[in-house]
């Protein structure tokens, strides 16, 4: 055992030998002064210590952070949002056959600001018009929402359903307008804006329709619509059947017609005792303002029919307050001059995204 001791001893000996060298500083002619050995473990060592003391260095400048300096009047709102616009062009198949004029038309079908505004110096529909460069036909109706409010119709309980969009669509494909002026002339005598939509409703030549614009406020939500039923996809009484019922009808009877679905826009909740609420947090019955925009957005995109966002990509949670009359005092979701301008502006820039050949 000694001699195998004695030979392991001098293997390291020469090992460490080996692993260092002379540095030698001499005059050039090969007699050397001084000389001193440097070991390369030491150098490995002083590498390493010198690469974990960077290496420190920089995760505490990490850890401690960076000042920031933000601009609080710069525009910072094309980072704050994503648009979920869904504008397709319409299949060559649905309208083969069919002649276009040089005209384009558009009916407008909707509630709300939509008809109230249609007197208006700058009504929407007349903003619509003049962006887009179409003639417009606005038969939107005061107070009716998306879905019915029954699940048949029921005079006596709520006439105004007659002018929710599936019993539109069933008017509009049938040519038969008459229950809509019975109801017209017997609930809305001195109604001017109702009574203007009904004759609207029946003065369109839809053998030359274009486009059908759908508008139809947050009403759906507060009035507490049902969103769907799963067992009757095409239910008046729910958001995604009365856009299904109404849309494939309208699809068969004038396929050449384009259509659009310009989606609900946000505006705040009040409460009975006044109390402002945020509807895209508050539940009243069948899910949040959020959940019926998402809904719709679902049911244009199987439907395969444009489908505009302003509920992001129009009037949203950061500048309604501009866009929205919160002072009006009115029955009916208002916008101001300004909001008006905005869904104008977006709604005509759906009607020019994909014309149809004249």
């Amino acid at each position: 055992m000694g001699h195998f001791e004695d030979r392991v001893e001098t293997d390291i000996e020469e090992t460490i030998e080996d692993s260092s060298e002379d540095i030698e500083f001499g005059d050039g002619n090969g007699s050397g002064k001084k000389s001193f050995r440097i070991n390369i473990h030491m150098i490995l060592i002083a590498a390493i210590v010198i690469v974990l003391g960077i290496s420190a260095y920089e995760l505490m400048k990490w850890n401690r952070g960076e000042t920031i300096s933000l601009d609080p009047n710069e525009d910072t709102s094309m980072f704050d949002i994503e648009v979920l616009d869904e504008l397709i062009p319409m299949a060559p198949e649905d309208y083969a056959g069919h002649t276009f004029d040089d005209e384009t038309t558009v009916l407008l079908l909707g509630n709300g600001d939509l008809a109230m505004s249609r007197e208006d110096e700058a009504g929407l529909d007349k903003l619509i018009a003049d962006k887009a460069g179409v003639t417009v036909y606005n038969a939107a109706f005061p107070y009716p929402t998306l879905a019915t409010r029954n699940l048949a119709m029921i005079e006596q309980n709520y006439p105004d359903d007659i002018y929710s969009l599936s019993y539109l669509a069933d008017a509009i494909c049938t040519g038969d307008f008459s229950e809509i002026d019975r109801v017209t002339n017997t609930y809305h005598q001195d109604g001017n804006f109702t009574q203007t939509a009904a004759k609207v409703l029946k003065s369109v030549d839809y053998d030359n329709l274009d486009v059908i614009v759908i508008m139809y406020d947050a009403s759906d939500y507060f009035q507490a619509r049902a969103i769907e039923n799963p067992k009757d996809d095409e239910e008046r009484c729910t958001i995604v059947g009365s856009l299904n019922y109404s849309i494939r009808r309208i699809k068969q009877a004038y396929p050449y017609v384009r259509i659009i679905v310009s989606s609900v826009y946000y505006t705040e909740g009040k409460d009975a005792e006044g109390k402002v609420y945020d509807p895209d947090q508050l539940d009243v019955g069948n899910g949040t303002l959020s959940n019926y925009f998402y809904n719709e957005l679902n049911t244009c995109t199987e439907l395969s029919v444009s489908f505009l966002d302003n509920f992001y990509g129009t009037i949203n949670q950061n500048n309604y307050k501009d866009y929205i009359d919160l002072e009006s005092g009115a029955d009916y979701i208002r916008l101001t001059e300004a909001g008006r301008d905005a869904l104008a502006t977006r709604i005509a820039y759906a009607i020019g995204k994909y014309p149809q050949d004249k």
